[in-house]
């Protein structure tokens, strides 16, 4: 967006953390989109069961849109961190004084809840995934059925997930707390690194739960 609208750089505290709060939004909603997607395929086997055909191959080729849209999405919001970020880098430096604006400390505070909410959009989502499938492995016991396909395909991914959630929350506190320092100091800058390895986390993530609804794995 800095970049499109050719707005004028600063390497303002503020700036970074709306690039940053920005960037977990792009994960956020393709975190949901996936979600979605899953269900959509573990209802495409309830609806094999009850032989609506009809009502399969919809949900199948929504499941598939959703989650090629939710994959373009992460890597959509990774370039645009990292232009965004680049972008920043190229402005004029602020005042120390700037950066202890009152106004700074609230942005952090925002940030940190953008990290809180992360946390918990992967928390519920690995959450779902798990109690969907020992649904499903129930169904299979009360009426002596085997379902068609491999839906024990994703037992592990929803554990997976939920520590990845975890692991975002603490990983978001101490981001927080160091913001906090080096707005104490007068000096602030986005830590690149950190955002780009989580991101490849989530990406690989979201790559997994495509192959799965595309049938790949």
């Amino acid at each position: 967006m800095l970049i499109a609208k050719r707005l004028p750089s600063a390497k303002d505290a503020r700036i970074y953390m709306s690039v940053e709060r920005t960037y977990l939004g792009y994960i956020r909603f393709s975190l949901y989109t996936l979600s979605f997607a899953v269900f959509l395929r573990k209802l495409e086997v309830l609806a094999g069961i009850t032989q609506k055909i009809h009502v399969s191959v919809l949900l199948e080729h929504v499941a598939i849109g959703l989650s090629i849209v939710g994959t373009l999405f992460i890597v959509a919001g990774i370039i645009t961190f990292y232009f965004d970020i680049k972008y920043i880098e190229g402005g004029i430096e602020v005042s120390p004084k700037e950066v202890t604006d009152p106004r700074i400390y609230m942005a952090a505070e925002r940030t940190f809840l953008a990290w809180i909410r992360t946390s918990i959009a992967l928390i519920v989502f690995g959450f779902v995934i798990e109690k969907f499938e020992f649904f499903l492995e129930q169904l299979e016991r009360v009426f002596n059925i085997h379902l068609r396909g491999d839906h024990r395909s994703l037992v592990g991914i929803g554990v997976f997930i939920i520590l990845v959630g975890l692991f975002t929350l603490v990983i978001g506190t101490i981001n927080f707390y160091r913001t906090i320092r080096q707005v104490d100091a007068g000096y602030y800058r986005t830590h690149t690194w950190l955002y780009k390895t989580y991101g490849a986390i989530i990406f690989l993530a979201c790559l997994v739960l495509t192959f799965y609804v595309l049938k790949i794995i």
